[in-house]
């Protein structure tokens, strides 16, 4: 019969089956001779026996290691008495969830609903309103801003415009940050705007990789493109302070992780120039192939500073990734 059944290919309830049989012949038996009894492997016994177990139709037995078989009418009362007590466990935690969801909604809802009334997201499409929203952008910063651009960098008369408005920002004692991508400072007239932004006193900084176009007005306000696939598309505002610091964050982030732009250095690159040692040793480190992670296991530094130092590295050598920095490393033999 067990041989019969292996070539089927019975289910669990066929092999289930069989056990049962054996064990209602033999009575309390450990299950390794009930197998071998059906005739069956451990392997191929094992979803019966987890079958009559969910079923509640064995038991353990008198003996250490045995199982006894019960009655279906028993296994079925059991089931049913089992069934019983989880509907009740599940009436409790409904009354909980009940009792929570009065408190979440009489007492904390009201509060939540204030502050959102203070949160504003606004889609802007056409050209127009884009440069309406900007200028009020602008004219709301009262303290600083910051903003990130991963590039390629717009037309020229845009360019043009964005440094006139960020000289009026300084000029009315306004802190200006802005991040720009490292692929940015790779050609004549792209070092050209970034010397003449720096030289109106924005602070500018290049970073390895930014994840998106962002313009932070203070802490109350964001303009953004909606889809940084194709940044000429819709832009997004938000306002409220609440959402803003998630950008604040954010950016703050990019600022520390990035190098700061020297207009006389851009676009040089001299073998004898300025490095630390730690500098050489990360380089080393890199052109191994290491993460940040080991780097900083090997120079006892903190991951930040890890991340400062690749990013200072690869800002001198020009490289755009960081195995790119460590094969220069090595062609420029600094390793």
């Amino acid at each position: 019969m067990a041989n019969s059944a292996r070539n089927n290919g019975p289910d669990a309830g066929d092999i289930g089956l069989a056990l049962y049989q054996v064990l209602r012949s033999h009575g309390s038996s450990v299950p390794a001779k009930a197998t071998a009894a059906a005739g069956l492997t451990e392997e191929e016994a094992a979803p019966g026996w987890a079958e009559l177990e969910s079923l509640g139709l064995i038991r353990p037995g008198r003996m250490p290691d045995e199982v006894d078989p019960i009655e279906p009418d028993t296994a079925l009362l059991g089931l049913l008495a089992r069934q019983r007590e989880q509907l009740r466990t599940q009436q409790t935690a409904l009354s909980e969830v009940l009792t929570s969801a009065e408190s979440l909604m009489e007492r904390y809802r009201p509060t939540v609903q204030r502050e959102s009334a203070e949160i504003e997201v606004e889609l802007v499409i056409s050209d127009e309103r884009k440069r309406q929203t900007l200028a009020e952008f602008n004219a709301s910063i009262t303290t600083s801003t910051g903003s990130m651009h991963p590039g390629p960098l717009p037309a020229s008369d845009i360019l043009a415009q964005s440094i006139k408005a960020d000289e009026e920002l300084v000029r009315r004692g306004i802190k200006v940050r802005a991040i720009y991508s490292q692929s940015v400072d790779s050609a004549p007239r792209q070092r050209k705007y970034l010397a003449q932004l720096s030289a109106t006193g924005v602070e500018v900084r290049l970073a390895p990789q930014i994840p998106f176009d962002l313009l932070i007005a203070d802490t109350h306000t964001a303009f953004m493109v909606a889809n940084p696939e194709n940044p000429s598309e819709a832009a997004i505002v938000v306002r409220g302070s609440a959402l803003i610091r998630t950008y604040v964050a954010l950016f703050e982030d990019c600022w520390l992780r990035s190098v700061p732009y020297s207009a006389q250095a851009a676009g040089t690159f001299d073998p004898d120039g300025e490095l630390t040692e730690q500098h050489r040793t990360t380089m080393r480190l890199l052109a191994n192939g290491l993460t940040d992670e080991r780097i900083a296991r090997k120079l006892g530094v903190s991951l930040r500073t890890v991340s400062r130092l690749v990013s200072e590295i690869m800002r001198y050598l020009q490289a755009d990734s960081r195995f790119q920095a460590g094969v220069l490393a090595v062609t420029h033999g600094l390793v």
